[in-house]
């Protein structure tokens, strides 16, 4: 799924996961009644449902850069910080 295929009311992948952030606070924080836990449980997963359609898109569009034309890939692991 990519961005350009997500529908027009799905929420950027910053917008999923700052409202992800914010559900997981409220489900750590004070009780909840079930029915408002189970609520803000369903909004999570459709949040992290759109979150992973835009990662595995950005990876397919990395691995298309990085094809080396030989059916491989070219990938280079980031040096270390000193």
């Amino acid at each position: 799924m990519s961005e350009n295929t997500l529908s027009s009311s799905a929420p950027s992948f910053e917008a999923a996961l700052g409202r992800l952030t914010e559900i997981v606070g409220r489900i750590e924080g004070e009780p909840l009644e079930l029915d408002e836990s189970l609520s803000l449980f369903e909004e999570g997963v459709r949040l992290l449902r759109v979150a992973e359609g835009v990662l595995e898109s950005a990876d397919g569009r990395i691995r298309q850069l990085m094809d080396d034309g030989a059916g491989g890939h070219r990938f280079t692991d980031f040096a270390e910080p000193a």
